[in-house]
Parts: structure tokens; sequence; C-alpha cells
């Protein structure tokens, strides 16, 4: 049986939350690496994940104060830009990346306070797991320096398949184990936009 992770909501009860999940069709896996589908968390459930294509990425309210991400992700020349930091302004910056896939057993869970990662796949594929941090067991507790605590790997968690075209937005109290092998390694070309966790809510 598919396990759920629990998400913060505002939803007045549980029956109405998780009737909504199932109105988008929620697709987590615990077990395989079955894939969360387009659209599958929604504003609706006040989720800390939203994974889609990037196409589709204006279909989700809650990331319409993320378009600075995702006009940087929608660059035509995303391809060609040197791997390093590029900053697009005083709270948003890039990072691209090229680099093998790492091993599952070899990871750890991480999450963030003070930035939203979005994570976009170029080429290449890889696993991220996700799960929220109350779920998790804190092996290196959070450092204000870093903007990162760590967590040991759950028994049970979801699974994303990073592919060509896909995004993942998590959001502070998601934790997530990024870029890990899918159907063995890979080398990835992958991009990280990081927004500072109030990005269009102080400007």
């Amino acid at each position: 049986m598919i396990q759920q992770p629990s998400f913060v909501s505002e939803a007045p009860n549980r029956r109405q939350f998780f009737g909504r999940l199932a109105s988008v069709g929620l697709c987590l896996s615990t077990r395989g690496l079955e894939p969360l589908w387009a659209g599958a968390l929604t504003e609706a459930a006040d989720s800390r994940l939203v994974f889609d294509d990037l196409k589709s990425w204006q279909s989700h309210p809650q990331l319409r104060r993320l378009e600075v991400a995702f006009r940087f992700l929608q660059r035509t020349d995303l391809k060609t830009l040197a791997a390093g930091k590029h900053v697009i302004d005083a709270k948003a910056y890039g990072l691209v990346d090229k680099s093998p896939s790492n091993p599952p057993e070899k990871s750890e869970f991480e999450a963030h306070r003070k930035y939203i990662d979005v994570h976009y796949v170029l080429s290449g594929q890889a696993m991220t797991g996700f799960a929220p941090v109350e779920k998790l067991t804190v092996t290196k507790p959070y450092d204000e320096k870093t903007d990162a605590a760590s967590y040991a790997v759950p028994k049970s968690f979801s699974k994303l398949k990073m592919l060509p075209g896909k995004f993942a937005v998590f959001f502070p109290g998601g934790g997530h184990m990024p870029w890990c092998h899918l159907d063995g390694p890979h080398d990835v070309h992958r991009v990280v936009v990081k927004v500072e966790h109030d990005y269009g809510l102080t400007q």
C-alpha cells in the first residue's frame, strides 16, 4: 500500500485535506522508483514540494511568486551557462553543475530554512528523495552559514524521477536527498535556483 507523507495544511479538516489530494491524482512512492506525476501536489495541500514539467510551472498558484526562478530556467542559453553560481538578483541565484549522480547508500537528507530550492534537470537522470522534516532524524543540526541541516535516510520516503525537463521545488520544511542514482549512475547536468523564502512577500 502506498504511504503518504504528511504535509502542513490549511484545510479545515483531515477528510477535506485527503479528498483534495485524491482529486489531483497524488502518486507517492515509498517503494521502487515510481514518479510523482505532474500536478500531484498543489496549493490546496499547502505542500512543501511541487514536482512537474517546466512548461507547466504556471499552473501552480503557489509558484507565482517564484517567477524569477522559472524565468531563469527558461533562458535560451541555459545549457551553455558555465558551471558555478549565477546571481539573479539580491535574493535569488542559480547554481549550474555537471557531475555524476550519488549512491543512495552514501547520501543523506537535507533541508533549508532561508532558501527555497528549485531543482531542474537539463540532461541525464537522477532520483531525489523527499520527506517532511518532522519524519526525519537529525544527524547534523541546522547551520545558519550553510542554511542546511542533515538527516538520516528514513525507512520510507517519496522518490522523484528527475528527468530532463522536470523540476522539483522544496520549500522550508521539505527534506530532500538530491541527485541519487536512478537505474544506475548517470552524469547529470542540473540547475538549482536558490530563492529566499520570503521572496515576493516583502517586496
